[in-house]
């Protein structure tokens, strides 16, 4: 299966994928993964079968549209076009091993369908005595490398688009755990203030709003939105002014700002052309940082 992926921002990349059936989705699971937040993590499936390439909807969101017609399942022929959210996949013809024919074995009446006159030809006329020319060995068929599909199988998830970064991943995870902390922690000092109906209705809204805030971060930061990584870098930056995590927000704010964070929050091509040695030690200093932060703010409850 040979596919052309194009994202809405004129990058394209073409994919090459072994075996019978391909999964496409959002999920780093999938056999071709798609950065795109309107894609679902498992969203289509593609499997050669007796009849050709098929594609099936695997219970997406957004459904899949095959050459601008909404299915949730058809069969694929070379050059037919399938949208998946915001990105759309092209199936290219396979490419054969090229075969090499002497104009000699050619059957010309075969082709025309008819008997062919052939000129008559004399016999040759003796060669001088003498040593015989060398003879060419013949001419061989090209032979298509065997390493080549195996290298383009093993890279076809680095073109499919970059994959989330661990520490982005960590922040993620840190934003859904805030969601059920903050409300509890604002319903907690509604309670010890002994907060009435107006105090109760004004938590109530601010426990709402750090939810809502909380889970579209979490959201936002595994799809890699780009709105995400500037909210996540206000966020930071804000967090300065706190002092039990001020470093816990520097340490946010200097990875946010890093050229590798930025590429693969844009979806760009060389997002994946290594590993990042860099992401383990950003990960372990963020962790370490907000248990610094978490022990100074108990201490701080403690002696009040």
């Amino acid at each position: 299966m040979r596919f052309e992926i194009s994202y809405p921002g004129g990058t394209t990349h073409e994919v090459e994928r072994a075996g019978n059936v391909c999964v496409v989705g959002r999920d780093p699971g999938c056999d071709i993964v798609l950065n795109d937040s309107k894609c679902s993590r498992r969203h289509a499936v593609v499997e050669d079968g007796p009849e050709g390439l098929v594609i099936q909807d695997s219970g997406s969101a957004n459904g899949i549209y095959v050459n601008d017609k909404k299915v949730e399942k058809a069969p694929l022929r070379p050059g037919d076009s399938v949208r998946l959210g915001e990105v759309t996949l092209r199936l290219l013809a396979e490419i054969g091993e090229t075969v090499i024919v002497a104009p000699e074995d050619l059957d010309l009446a075969a082709i025309r369908g008819g008997p062919v006159e052939r000129p008559p030809v004399s016999p040759p006329s003796p060669a001088p005595p003498g040593p015989a020319p060398p003879k060419e060995p013949p001419a061989r068929a090209p032979v298509r490398s065997r390493l080549a599909p195996a290298r383009e199988v093993r890279d076809a998830r680095l073109v499919a688009g970059p994959v989330r970064p661990a520490t982005v991943s960590l922040l993620a995870g840190l934003w859904a755990l805030f969601v059920p902390m903050a409300v509890a922690g604002v319903l907690l000092v509604a309670a010890r203030l002994q907060a009435g109906v107006l105090g109760w209705v004004g938590a109530a809204a601010l426990a709402v709003a750090f939810a809502g805030l909380g889970t579209a971060m979490a959201l936002g930061l595994r799809a890699l939105a780009t709105w995400a990584r500037h909210l996540q870098i206000a966020s930071a930056a804000v967090g300065l002014l706190i002092c039990p995590f001020t470093l816990a927000s520097a340490t946010v704010l200097l990875y946010m700002t890093r050229s590798e964070v930025k590429a693969a929050f844009e979806g760009s091509s060389g997002a994946r052309a290594g590993p990042d040695s860099a992401e383990p030690t950003f990960a372990l200093s963020l962790v370490g940082m907000l248990v610094l932060g978490l022990a100074l703010t108990a201490i701080a409850v403690l002696v009040l």
